[in-house]
């Protein structure tokens, strides 16, 4: 159907058969206020015409959940677990083996895999002496994986931050990949039953000295 524009609207809601009623001095009021509610009634038809307008705009755009904008692989254009894979080219490596470049200059060789949480301070910062434990439990099968560069653990005590970075030949990292990241799930589910420790997640990006 044709859009109806704003002035139409005012003018269809003008020539409304109220305002052509007989007239007479006793509905002289009437008419009146009969005018001022039609004007008034084509606003709000052009008011709720133009809304409708901006509301099909904005479904159209592509919406962003929560989790998705917390996700830096998936907002900073970084690549994503299966995207590192794809990235091609290959350049000489200094260190020894070949290099992929994600963009110009922007190149890598190395792989990490992090899980992060967040710890409590409270009954004397309990959760955080837990969590290094479920970590002491894992330590040596994660040292153990093969192609394993390093494995690091970061503690906040101002942001409460408990994180574990595993990095990986990147060559490497697709059999690690392929092992749902062994023993992550053990780990993670250790910690998960922690008292106090909660948002805990994983990521996974490239890692390079510069």
């Amino acid at each position: 159907a044709p859009q109806l524009t704003t002035h139409r609207y005012f003018r269809m809601a003008i020539e409304s058969p109220l305002l052509h009623a007989p007239s007479n001095s006793s509905r002289g009021i009437s008419k009146k206020v009969a005018l001022t509610a039609a004007l008034c009634l084509g606003v709000i038809v052009a008011s709720a015409f133009f809304i409708s307008g901006q509301d099909n705009k904005l479904a159209s755009m592509p919406r962003v959940s929560a989790r998705a904008a917390l996700t830096c692989p998936r907002m900073c254009g970084m690549p994503t677990v299966s995207s590192i894979g794809q990235a091609t080219r290959r350049l000489p490596n200094l260190r020894g083996g070949a290099m992929t470049e994600i963009a110009k200059g922007v190149s890598f060789d190395t792989v990490a895999r992090e899980w992060r949480m967040k710890w409590s301070p409270d009954a004397d910062k309990a959760s955080l002496v837990k969590a290094q434990e479920a970590l002491d439990e894992v330590l040596t099968e994660v040292k153990a994986i093969p192609g394993v560069k390093s494995v690091q653990r970061v503690v906040c005590g101002g942001c409460l931050d408990f994180k574990v970075v595993t990095s990986l030949e990147a060559d490497k990292f697709g059999d690690w990949e392929g092992s749902e990241f062994s023993p992550e799930k053990k780990f993670l589910e250790k910690v998960k039953g922690i008292d106090g420790i909660s948002f805990v997640e994983t990521q996974t990006y490239t890692l390079m000295p510069m």
